[in-house]
């Protein structure tokens, strides 16, 4: 098993982290491939440092070799696209522990990949841990969203890293669950 090396991501990353999220998009797996997770959207480097400016994210690195990373962001509602500008609205009508999420220290949560070769060795779960303590402290939630039919992701993040689903969405005819975890 490869000896990760994790880190905060850097703004220089996100030329490195827009290439990999890319070939993990809907639109660029087969319906094979999207089995095993896939993201929604597409992702350019300038987004990316926005994010990366606006909470810490985490990359793992196998030599020189970017393996994964994970990518939290807090940015005002309009620098998003349509679909988390929409999710954005709905957080004063969504509850975790009889609160409105809008009511916490959250921040969005994801993108999120691990290169298909170093699947199933424990790597986002790494990346995860990493994440929450470099937030802890400064955020009560993270919020997530998947694409009801990414069942791989879901299973994942529900299963094996505890998210919580809080509600649901659809958006231009996709069905999205919205999760959340704790920071502390």
């Amino acid at each position: 098993m490869p000896d990760f090396a994790l880190r905060v991501a850097q703004a220089a990353d996100a030329p490195a982290l827009a290439d990999l999220a890319n070939q993990y998009t809907y639109q660029q797996l087969s319906e094979t491939e999207r089995q095993g997770g896939f993201l929604t959207g597409s992702f350019a480097a300038p987004a990316l440092q926005a994010m990366l400016a606006s909470v810490p994210g985490q990359v793992a690195y196998n030599g020189q070799e970017l393996v994964g990373f994970l990518i939290n962001s807090k940015l005002p509602a309009e620098r998003y696209p349509p679909l988390v500008q929409e999710i954005s609205q709905l957080l004063p009508r969504l509850f975790y522990r009889e609160r409105p999420l809008a009511q916490y220290r959250w921040f969005f949560y994801g993108p999120v990949v691990v290169k298909q070769e170093y699947r199933g060795q424990g790597l986002l779960q790494q990346l995860f841990q990493a994440s929450k303590r470099e937030l802890a402290g400064r955020f009560d939630l993270g919020i997530a969203f998947i694409a009801e039919e990414n069942t791989a992701s879901l299973r994942l993040h529900t299963q094996k890293l505890g998210l919580e689903v809080v509600g649901k969405l659809t958006f231009e005819g996709t069905a999205y669950v919205l999760l959340v975890f704790s920071v502390g």
